[in-house]
């Protein structure tokens, strides 16, 4: 996508929806002394009072903040239903834009964000901050440096006690959910590790809060190399299973839940000696399932991975300098939109979709 390089010592950016998630950004965020935030734009009295107390200009109207010319960037901060139009506006305008995740509600709409950025020259990219998450920096590092040899299955999933939210992520004209919550980073996460294309899609969604929006999902994905990935989110889960569950040739790795706790055994020996009479487990006899000899195995610790969690504004800072192509691209963003939107398709025919994506 070309767009037009301005060079500046800083730019200015402004944020539409001055909600909690783009407080985060403004004051949690790392970001270079060439990202400054000056604006905020909302409909709400009470979130752009407290964006004045946080020193912002605060505008009520989207066409008078359209018209800063001092804004050089735009966030694009609201509920889910709202991205398309306001991002739209900000590039017709002639501004940059960062839009939260999800980016749209379809890859119908993404199509058109994206023509926009393309007619109007302006550097269009989505917020996908869970790709420096710690615990997916680990599965990274164990899958690009072959530590199990072979992974074939990857189990991603987060869950909770709590159901969704009491917010407008409980409703669905607003695009609530938690495929569109936490699905999009999830799924993100695992197209930016496998390089292969998704050839199948199965999604099962549940609806226990009565809101009419999914609060529990899994999501399996087939990829042509054969791997397979179970993508788990729940509201409803007392008891928490693991975060990250990957198994490979010579080994799995295992992260618990939230505190990066885990373990990985890799095999030393794989010559198994099955015995003549059918061992018994406190679980029943089996011989294929039986434990392994603990002297065929080593455990060892999870390895390190480093985390940058100002990576993201780094780049958009290189970026509109012309230093730096976007770490989050266009078709990746495009491909997580898919692989959504095959998802919704699959839970509703509650079969499998086969794809190339």
């Amino acid at each position: 996508m070309s767009m037009n390089i301005v060079k500046k010592e800083v730019y200015r950016l402004g944020v539409i929806g001055y909600g909690g998630m783009a407080s985060y950004h403004h004051k949690r965020i790392p970001k270079p002394e060439g990202i400054r935030f000056t604006a905020a734009y909302d409909i709400s009295e009470a979130r752009l009072e407290k964006a004045a107390r946080d020193g912002l200009t605060v505008y009520r109207s989207l066409e008078e903040f359209l018209k800063d010319e001092t804004l050089d960037l735009v966030l694009v901060a609201t509920p889910n239903n709202f991205h398309k139009e306001l991002a739209i506006a900000a590039m017709e305008a002639g501004k940059h834009v960062i839009c939260e995740k999800p980016v749209a509600l379809n890859s119908g709409e993404l199509e058109e964000m994206i023509v926009c950025a393309q007619k109007n020259q302006v550097l269009f990219t989505v917020h996908q901050n869970r790709r420096m998450d710690a615990d997916f920096r680990i599965i990274k590092k164990i899958y690009d440096e072959n530590m199990l040899d072979e992974i074939f299955r990857i189990e991603s999933r987060v869950q909770g006690s709590r159901g969704i939210a009491d917010t407008w992520r409980r409703q669905k004209q607003a695009g609530g959910g938690m495929l569109y919550d936490w699905g999009v980073h999830l799924i993100d996460q695992i197209l930016y590790l496998l390089p292969g294309k998704v050839t199948s899609v199965f999604a099962e969604f549940q609806y226990l809060g009565g809101y009419g929006v999914d609060d529990n999902v899994r999501l399996t994905m087939t990829f042509e190399d054969g791997i397979s990935v179970l993508v788990e989110i729940g509201t409803c889960n007392y008891i928490m299973l693991p975060i990250w569950y990957v198994c490979g040739r010579k080994g799995s790795a295992q992260i618990d839940y939230w505190n990066l706790e885990g373990r990985m055994y890799h095999l030393i020996d794989n010559d198994i000696k099955f015995e003549d009479e059918i061992p018994s487990t406190l679980v029943g006899p089996s011989i294929t399932l039986a434990p392994r000899a603990s002297d065929t195995m080593e455990e060892l610790p999870l390895p390190k991975a480093e985390v940058d969690e100002g990576f993201f504004y780094k780049n958009i800072y290189r970026v509109l300098r012309g230093e730096e192509e976007p770490a989050v691209k266009i078709p990746e963003i495009r491909r997580v939109m898919q692989v959504i939107d095959l998802a919704f398709a699959s839970g509703r025919s509650r079969q499998v979709i086969q794809c190339e994506v």
